[in-house]
């Protein structure tokens, strides 16, 4: 009986690392994006933190950050290996635009 629990045991865990593995989004990438009105935006999508550039003296308003993660996401939408099913805490892309 024991070995069945511990059998058990290990398969879900296995099952948990595989679809964390396959629920996270493996591209990345910093881009830069025009605005409707000209500004120039730089965005970094699902890169750490160090890596992140961008000038963060400029403000920008919700309706462009809006628009300036749309346009940075605009690759992992055409992505043909990308089956996340958004917007899922654990598959949803992270952005940094400034």
């Amino acid at each position: 009986m024991r070995i069945f629990f511990r059998i058990a045991f290990a398969g879900v865990l296995a099952a948990a690392a595989v679809g964390n593995a396959f629920g996270t989004s493996s591209v990345s990438y910093v881009t830069t994006v025009r605005l409707h009105d000209g500004k120039q935006v730089v965005c970094a999508v699902n890169e750490p933190r160090s890596i992140q550039a961008g000038d963060r003296n400029q403000t920008l308003t919700t309706g462009e950050l809006n628009e300036a993660q749309i346009d940075a996401t605009a690759r992992l939408r055409r992505h043909p290996g990308n089956k996340n099913h958004y917007p899922s805490a654990s598959t949803a892309p992270h952005i940094d635009c400034s």
